[in-house]
């Protein structure tokens, strides 16, 4: 009889606990949204090379980009993912019709404190190669940076602007690019 009721005793205990936890509501996060080979060509003209060569010098990042946003309980958008396995960066002079520059596989995270709206502040890091100009002539490793958002894709991605290096690791070339680059883009 002990043993029955000890059963039944731990039997309510079980359902009760129970109970109230399947009454419960889980708070869920807003689930994850994903764009996928989202494509990204980009140019412009690079001042400081341009003037350093003589001629007309454009940065080029040509990429399929996968991106992940995540959101908090409230439907808050707090990070992003980007996935960059195809990205190639190079640069270009129009005039001679030479180009330098290597693929950039890399991924990138964003932290958001203020929603991704307009104008608040973001963390950005990007890691993994990011340009090869030559042996040893090299852009890799990990780079974080403040950014604040700036505008919005019409996905609804936020578009971020760097302020700041915050940190890096990684192999960096500290030299001076130009007599490469200028060299790789002469005429013939």
């Amino acid at each position: 009889m002990k043993r029955r009721i000890g059963l039944l005793v731990t039997l309510a205990a079980v359902l009760a606990l129970g109970g109230g936890l399947l009454a419960a509501t889980p708070a869920w996060a807003t689930p994850p949204k994903h764009f996928h080979q989202l494509p990204f060509n980009f140019s412009f003209r690079d001042d400081p090379l341009s003037a350093a060569c003589g001629f007309d010098v454009f940065d080029v990042i040509a990429a399929n980009i996968d991106v992940t946003l995540l959101y908090d309980q409230s439907g808050t958008l707090i990070r992003e993912i980007d996935t960059f396995p195809t990205t190639t960066f190079s640069f270009a002079a129009p005039s001679t019709g030479k180009s330098i520059g290597s693929r950039s596989p890399a991924a990138g995270h964003a932290d958001y404190t203020g929603g991704g709206a307009v104008g608040t502040p973001a963390i950005v890091s990007v890691t993994g190669l990011q340009v090869m100009l030559a042996p040893g002539v090299m852009f890799t490793g990990r780079q974080v940076f403040d950014a604040v958002v700036v505008d919005h894709t019409p996905e609804g991605i936020p578009i971020t602007m760097f302020t700041s290096l915050i940190s890096q690791s990684g192999n960096f070339f500290s030299g001076d690019i130009a007599p490469l680059v200028c060299a790789a883009l002469s005429g013939p």
